[in-house]
């Protein structure tokens, strides 16, 4: 931003000009301060006349928003619902997950990166943990600080549990999202979830002890509440 301001000139008998801001002025001296901060003082009787000028200044005006507006985005989110294995029924399921992506591609307002989170399901008193590690693709449906928005992952969800495999996890999102500031967003959306799965099972025939892996697949619904930075 240019704007306009008034500076101070003495012009000597020599017809030399030096402008700044006059600091003292009597019948007998003048000294005047120059931009750079250096003073200079002359006899009265060298000074011609004392002029005003308007010399142009520039100020940076980069907007706030592109000084403090981040690239890279990291999503916190937790996450709540209900989870159905076949042959076993329906449970409870809970879980967290910590994303880092980009914040933009090109100019579309859209998440792409990576999470590492964690899904605890309860079924027939039985506990299964597993550790989704995923591809994360997120992206709002307007620019407005309110807007919908839709998300997707992708990956492989490892069991903790030595008579659990992991498998393939995917899941689908739709929620809505409200932007605080650049770098600030909450998120609210509700969600679908699919875990593959091997179960190992313990048999006894005739006295005799076998094991079986069943493969089964968890199928997943319920909430989840996020924050963006």
């Amino acid at each position: 931003l240019s704007s306009m301001m008034m500076a101070e000139v003495v012009v000597l008998n020599s017809g030399q000009r030096i402008q700044g801001e006059i600091t003292l002025l009597n019948e007998e001296v003048i000294i005047i301060k120059k931009k750079d901060g250096t003073r200079y003082q002359y006899p009265r009787s060298e000074v011609q006349s004392i002029q005003e000028d308007q010399i142009s200044t520039t100020t940076s005006t980069t907007p706030e928003s592109t000084k403090t507006n981040k690239k890279v985005a990291v999503r916190v989110q937790a996450y709540g619902g209900a989870v159905y294995l076949p042959n076993k029924g329906w449970g409870g399921q809970i879980g967290a997950d910590l994303i880092l992506g980009s914040k933009k591609i090109g100019n579309t307002p859209i998440l792409v990166g990576g999470s590492v989170g964690f899904r605890t399901k309860l079924i027939s008193e039985k506990h299964y943990t597993f550790i989704p590690l995923q591809a994360v693709v997120s992206m709002p449906l307007s620019t407005k600080s309110h807007a919908p928005y839709i998300g997707m992952t992708v990956g492989y969800g490892c069991s903790t549990s030595k008579t659990t495999k992991g498998g393939i996890c995917l899941s689908a999102s739709a929620g809505w999202t409200y932007q605080v500031n650049p770098n600030l967003a909450l998120l609210l959306s509700a969600s679908a979830e699919w875990q593959n799965t091997q179960t190992e099972i313990i048999e006894s025939i005739d006295g005799e002890k076998y094991k079986n892996h069943m493969g089964g697949n968890f199928i997943s619904i319920g909430a989840t509440i996020g924050i963006q930075f």
